[in-house]
């Protein structure tokens, strides 16, 4: 499905030459998605205040956030990592945790853990570096 759909649909119905559609389509696609996949996390380690934990690198980063439909809570993610949100903010613009929740809601997922606000509130005052 990686490779050979995304061959096949340009050369069959656009007439693209074989090699034109292998090379773009597919690998060209590919290192792109692999690109900015690694890009995320790297960004997420490099750029951003720390909240939670200033010890470690993980950042929490709103363009990130943005960017990777929720996964910008990098320093939440890594101090908390039992949370199944990666986020303190419940409903803000997170989609990842709204498709776990839906998930939930279809009886498809279940034993959602969450960190609790004391628990959160006193880490923030024990290692956070101020900023939230």
């Amino acid at each position: 499905m990686c490779f050979v759909v995304p061959t096949l649909v340009p050369w069959y119905i656009w007439g693209e030459s074989l090699w034109n559609s292998y090379f773009l389509a597919s690998i060209l696609r590919y290192a792109i998605s692999l690109n900015v996949t690694w890009l995320v996390n790297s960004a997420a380690h490099m750029y951003g205040n720390r909240p939670y934990d200033k010890h470690i690198s993980p950042r929490q980063n709103p363009l990130v956030t943005l960017g990777a439909i929720g996964e910008g809570f990098h320093n939440y993610h890594h101090t908390f990592p039992f949370d199944y949100s990666a986020s303190e903010f419940g409903l803000n613009f997170n989609p990842t945790t709204w498709f776990i929740d839906i998930m939930c809601w279809l009886g498809l997922a279940t034993d959602r853990k969450r960190a609790t606000k004391p628990m959160i509130e006193a880490r923030k005052a024990r290692t956070g570096d101020g900023s939230a």
